[in-house]
């Protein structure tokens, strides 16, 4: 679930002092994954919360002494996710937050994958819980599981109210966010001018997100599922093509091969076959941020060999599948984001003298954010270019915390 949360100029009207946020993935720095009051936690709160929760894990390990390595031995520390997911417990209690909102990126009944019977999981009895529509199959298990877990199941329609909106992105997948962020506020469905002022307030950077420099169309995209590869080309579809520039591609992922082959597959599918686009250049770059092949700290992945990074294994491959799909089409793969750029620029400015570009950055998140960090960003604060939200309070008759599973299983 995207929530919705305030600028902090909004909080005295609403009656809220402190509230937390927790979500996942960031754009641009870790920070964003824990703020309060709309504003991520400062460098120096949240290197004083990471270390007193690993000094706090060390010490415990410390004091059970147990030998490492047995069965069923528990490591000292969780894996990362976990440990912010952690750290934010502790970051909301010490910032004495009178509310905090957390997006369960990982976990459910006991697995981390995208299942309808695991994600139900996070059902509680007696905790009123919310879906948007799903595929038959799932929605049956919801429903199911809904049962045995003693909750009652409200399926989130997009309401009418929220079509007369000015919602960013226009899309329909965000009519159905705005749906569920009102549903989970107000049982009536009632939408009030102050909650539908800060629905219209929402910045959704990194999402069907358009900037333009000069004759440079940047639409920036950031998604890693069939799904979410398929809304980002129909948005993509339906955007470009009125100016008649050439288009440039710019696709990064960071599963495995095969599966970032076959997201790639689907790219092409719904962009060439379904919506007649067509791209005269094809950019498949790692996602170090710089030409020199260091990184920005905060868009590392921790889950890519960086044998096959340095190697550009992957990439390579990308675009050898992409000149089968599009024999026609200028494909080249680069070390780095900054390096993409710069061929963008060439093609722009330089001997190909293209009287401009529309340029569609999609795939990894840490490709979008490190786009933001390295041409759309400069002088301005990174964090500028995060969620601006607007923040829903819980119904006051509400006696427990609602559960949302907004996205499609």
């Amino acid at each position: 679930m995207q929530c919705s949360i305030s600028k902090i100029s909004d909080l005295d009207r609403l009656n809220i002092v402190h509230f937390g946020l927790f979500t996942s993935p960031h754009l641009i720095t870790r920070r964003e994954r824990i703020c309060v009051n709309s504003e991520p936690l400062s460098e120096a709160k949240f290197a004083k919360y990471f270390f007193e929760i690993w000094n706090a894990l060390e010490l415990t390990a410390a004091a059970a002494a147990t030998p490492r390595g047995g069965p069923g031995d528990t490591p000292a520390k969780p894996s990362y996710a976990r440990f912010l997911t952690l750290m934010s417990f502790h970051a909301f209690m010490q910032e004495a937050v009178d509310t905090a909102i957390y997006e369960v990126g990982v976990g459910g009944q006991s697995d981390s994958t995208n299942i309808a019977w695991h994600k139900a999981g996070i059902f509680k009895k007696g905790c009123p819980a919310f879906t948007v529509p799903q595929v038959p199959q799932a929605m049956d298990v919801l429903q199911e599981r809904a049962i045995e877990m003693g909750t009652h199941l409200n399926i989130v329609e997009v309401l009418a109210a929220v079509h007369g909106l000015d919602i960013k992105p226009a899309e329909h997948f965000q009519r159905q966010n705005a749906s569920s962020a009102v549903r989970l506020a107000e049982p009536s469905d009632r939408l009030s001018a102050l909650f539908g002022q800060g629905l219209e307030n929402l910045d959704w950077k990194g999402r069907c997100q358009t900037l333009v420099t000069g004759q440079q169309h940047w639409y920036l995209d950031g998604a890693h599922t069939h799904e979410s590869l398929e809304v980002a080309c129909s948005w993509f579809g339906r955007v470009s093509g009125t100016r008649h520039l050439p288009r440039v591609l710019i696709f990064n992922q960071r599963h495995s091969s095969r599966d970032s082959i076959a997201l790639l597959r689907t790219v092409h599918r719904i962009i060439y076959t379904k919506l007649g686009v067509v791209f005269q250049y094809a950019v498949f770059c790692a996602n170090n941020t710089y030409t020199d092949q260091s990184c920005n700290l905060e868009l590392i992945t921790h889950n890519v060999n960086p044998d096959a990074l340095q190697g550009l294994i992957l990439q390579k491959k990308l675009a050898t599948v992409w000149k089968e799909l599009d024999p026609d089409s200028e494909v080249t793969w680069l070390p780095s984001i900054e390096d993409a750029v710069d061929y963008v620029k060439e093609i722009y400015n330089g001997a190909l003298k293209e009287p401009g570009a529309e340029i569609w950055v999609t795939g990894s998140f840490h490709l979008v954010g490190g786009t933001h960090v390295e041409y759309m960003s400069h002088d301005l604060d990174p964090l500028s270019l995060c969620c601006t939200c607007f923040f829903v309070p819980a119904h006051p008759r509400s006696s427990s915390l609602p559960f949302s599973l907004s996205s499609p299983i």
